[in-house]
């Protein structure tokens, strides 16, 4: 599993190399707000106008996946709703990484960027924030997928600052998840073998 991190801006996602772009909105963001205001911009108004037409709302756990037409350097992009603002919180938070992974895995896609849901730091603490992302990418994605992963979280300099070394904690975690799977796996062939 590789994890890097980049800026929440348009000219650092133009240097991003993943298929999939994964964004969040809260349902009573109007207009959007953040990364996803921002990639709605460079899509000419795209998300604003499926949201006017009540295409999409941001519902809690709500889906929608659209091609990008090379207007960003990724195949396609991932937009999940995250309910109300007022609703948000450190469960929510966990929930909504979780369906995001969830939906991913159904692609497949195992490489995307990702902004953290909701404003870690603001609507939930970072350390809450990376114990849900944890408990998210290991119910989220089957250990076998974990050493396949290659994710590009946006996020701004100062939450950087402070996810720098539990991101290698968690990549060594997960990796190691993945590797005793593997191993389990391993021992089971053997087992069946010496069995026939």
């Amino acid at each position: 599993m590789k994890v890097r991190l980049a800026q929440p801006r348009l000219d650092a996602l133009d240097e991003v190399r993943a298929s999939c772009l994964v964004l969040t909105c809260f349902a009573d963001d109007r207009p959007l707000r953040g990364l996803t205001g921002l990639v709605d911009w460079r899509l000419n108004g795209q998300l604003s106008r499926l949201m006017q037409r009540d295409f999409i709302d941001g519902h809690f756990h709500e889906a929608m996946l659209t091609p990008i037409s090379g207007r960003l350097p990724f195949e396609r992009l991932l937009l999940v709703g995250m309910g109300k603002r007022s609703e948000f919180n450190a469960q929510r938070f966990e929930d909504t990484c979780r369906f995001c992974f969830e939906t991913l895995v159904k692609l497949p896609t195992l490489d995307f960027a990702m902004c953290l849901p909701g404003r870690v730091g603001l609507d939930v603490g970072l350390r809450q924030a990376l114990v849900g992302w944890r408990r998210a990418m290991a119910d989220g994605f089957h250990p076998e997928h974990l050493a396949q992963l290659s994710i590009t979280i946006l996020e701004t300099s100062e939450v950087q600052r402070e996810l720098v070394e539990p991101m290698r904690v968690l990549e060594r975690e997960l990796s190691e998840l993945a590797d005793r799977h593997a191993a389990e796996v391993a021992r089971a062939a053997e087992a069946e073998q010496a069995q026939a």
